[in-house]
């Protein structure tokens, strides 16, 4: 994911015989999807204060997901990955950002409406301006404004890059499609240098524009698009055999020493994408060519893949109900103990997160994507 379930996989663990790139279901990228959102959840839940006891564990599990902000990066790499996959050639424009529109839109604007009702039941009050920024997934263009980028369903900021991208994809694909070989490698090679090398560059921008670290490297949609690109260019390397890099599972395994260990060695502001971009660039690509190689895969079993399809909707979820159950709690002077509190969380929201897949996200794909587009075009 990107955060987008993109990909329609057809579940199941054993190996496939090989087939074309263009027609193999990509259920390794969407079962990986679910671990990256489950990161992105163990990194908020860190932050809660819940008890003098709970701060060790706590500290721990913050130490343990240092890096959970660059998951959002391998969703954007993911999304750019699944977004070439599945392009085709002559599809109108329109039509392109009619689904994208679907996938993502009534899922946001009915959380936007959960967080609406959770500020108000907790007393705090609804301010228009962040509502118009948040509804308009704007937010994360305005630099140095923390309480605007994180206002309502502070997780839906990345919406906004993602929005962004969808605007940019039918000309990136299109130009992208006539790069030879060499230059698809050029795009990979140059992005993930980018990446790495602009944590240096962030004391120009503060110095010229006086934007923060934070809204340069990690908010700013034309900086975030890079990764976007580097997924684009994946796709085609892929779809042509062209792919060279190591297997899933030395991929994921640097994945998860990057978040695990590097991210500590290395300055604080590359926890944010710089640590990790090299190696989610792997592992996507890695991910897939297992799948068209009908190679083993863990990811691929049935019930990750399933987890994998509801991420979307747990990502836009999960901190809500972070934020409720903890309110909740300590409104009624209720203690639990840290391991029964995170069950609590986890549970509400996978549940909530399955009721919105398929009562939300799924039926509007249905009812404002390809079908709509058939229906249109067949007069009826």
């Amino acid at each position: 994911m990107s955060l987008i379930s993109e990909a329609v996989p057809q579940a199941g663990s054993a190996p496939r015989p090989r087939m074309a790139a263009s027609r193999t279901r990509l259920e390794s990228l969407t079962g990986l999807r679910w671990f990256a959102a489950l990161l992105i959840f163990c990194y908020h839940f860190s932050y809660e204060q819940y008890g003098a006891g709970t701060a060790k564990h706590l500290r721990a599990l913050k130490d343990a997901t240092f890096a959970g902000p660059s998951a959002v990066s391998f969703f954007f790499i993911l999304s750019g990955f699944v977004l070439a996959w599945s392009a085709r050639l002559g599809d109108p424009v329109p039509g392109f950002w009619r689904r994208r529109f679907a996938r993502i839109y009534p899922s946001h604007l009915v959380t936007f409406g959960i967080a609406a009702l959770m500020l108000v039941w907790m007393g705090k009050r609804l301010e228009t301006g962040l509502a118009l920024s948040n509804l308009t997934l704007t937010q994360s263009w305005v630099p140095n404004d923390e309480d605007r980028w994180f206002a309502y369903n502070g997780v839906s900021w990345s919406l906004g890059c993602e929005f962004f991208f969808y605007l940019c994809f039918p000309l990136l694909i299109s130009a992208m499609r006539r790069l030879p070989l060499a230059g698809l490698w050029a795009v990979v090679g140059l992005g993930n240098l980018f990446v790495l090398l602009h944590p240096f560059t962030t004391g120009f921008f503060l110095r010229t524009a006086g934007w923060e670290e934070k809204f340069t490297l990690y908010m700013f949609p034309p900086v975030r698009l890079a990764e976007f690109v580097i997924g684009i260019a994946l796709a085609l390397l892929v779809k042509k055999g062209a792919w060279r890099g190591p297997g899933l599972v030395a991929s994921v395994a640097l994945s998860v020493g990057a978040v695990l260990a590097l991210a500590h060695l290395m300055p604080e502001k590359f926890h944010w994408v710089a640590v990790t971009v090299v190696p989610f660039t792997l592992t996507v690509a890695a991910a897939a060519r297992a799948d068209v190689r009908g190679e083993e895969s863990p990811f691929r079993n049935r019930f990750v893949v399933y987890l994998g399809e509801v991420s979307f909707a747990f990502y836009l979820l999960h901190e809500m109900v972070i934020f409720s159950t903890s309110h909740f709690l300590r409104l009624h002077h209720v203690t639990v103990p840290l391991a029964v509190h995170a069950a609590l969380v986890m549970a509400i929201s996978l549940g909530s997160a399955v009721l919105l897949h398929e009562y939300v996200e799924k039926p509007c794909v249905k009812w404002l994507g390809p079908r709509a587009e058939r229906i249109r075009r067949s007069g009826r």
